[in-house]
């Protein structure tokens, strides 16, 4: 309760600087399981979230969610999208992806984070720690500074213009919380010892898994379209296959995996993002 509390308070705060007044009509029975942590507010306005997740209205719907509320104000104000990055970053690569996949129109601005010259000061203001990307919506009014954050931002659909790339059941959203929570918890850090110390056959062990659990009767991980799975795990999977490959069922087992990434090089909004110069993600 004292959550909601918190919520409405805040989205008073951003009809006030010019979001609709029809906000603060909503029950506070549609806004349930929320969780809110590092919100903070400017005199400009401006959003800077280190970490947001929503929950909707009880199993199979039944009443707006937090999320919808809030994408419903902030499509209300004009605005543009920009996304700070660095092309050669997977991190940044997977939001890139998802922005394409989703379709929404947005302005990049591509950084270099090393150099004499440094990072510039306006990007540290968006972003003290230095990293990228950071995606800018509504005008600034929101500054997302974190490639997770940024992912769900996306699937969810708040972005201006974009479409959502959320699962359409609840079996397809455990399935991408578990393909992004393997890649969090072993590929990176599986792949990273491969290179760094030459633990191959922990790696080529790790693929034999992940290929067993992909399926030859979907196109993509979760079903015939991408969602933020898709996005999150090709920047490093393809960079695996780069410097491992080419993955095959003939040599490593990996056919599944290899139908996986050729089928993604084929999408328009994966293959836009690759680079012919890439880094590892350390």
């Amino acid at each position: 309760q004292s959550c909601t509390k918190i919520i409405i308070q805040k989205m008073r705060y951003l009809i006030s600087c010019g979001l609709p007044f029809a906000l603060l009509n909503l029950s506070v029975s549609s806004l349930s399981t929320t969780f809110v942590n590092s919100l903070t507010f400017t005199s400009s306005a401006r959003i800077s979230t280190t970490k947001l997740a929503m929950s909707t209205n009880g199993e199979g719907g039944g009443g707006s969610s937090t999320a919808d509320v809030a994408n419903f104000a902030l499509r209300q104000s004009p605005s543009t999208t920009q996304f700070v990055t660095n092309k050669m970053c997977p991190f940044a690569q997977k939001a890139w992806i998802a922005l394409e996949a989703s379709n929404a129109p947005y302005e990049m601005d591509e950084i270099s984070l090393y150099g004499v010259n440094g990072k510039p000061d306006w990007f540290l203001e968006l972003n003290p720690a230095g990293t990228v990307p950071v995606l800018t919506c509504y005008g600034g009014a929101v500054v997302l500074p974190d490639s997770d954050i940024i992912l769900d931002f996306i699937g969810d659909g708040a972005v201006e213009g974009g479409s959502k790339l959320k699962p359409k059941s609840d079996a397809e959203k455990k399935a991408i919380k578990k393909w992004r929570d393997l890649l969090s918890r072993e590929i990176i850090p599986v792949g990273k010892a491969a290179v760094l110390r030459g633990k191959t056959k922990e790696l080529y062990s790790l693929l034999s898994k992940v290929d067993k659990d992909m399926t030859d009767s979907n196109k993509f991980l979760c079903g015939d379209a991408p969602t933020i799975a898709d996005c999150a795990l090709f920047p490093f999977m393809w960079r695996i296959d780069q410097e491992f490959g080419p993955l095959t069922e003939e040599d490593h087992k990996c056919g599944n995996i290899r139908a996986w990434l050729d089928t993604c090089g084929e999408t328009a909004a994966f293959r836009k993002t690759i680079q012919s110069s890439w880094w590892w993600w350390w």
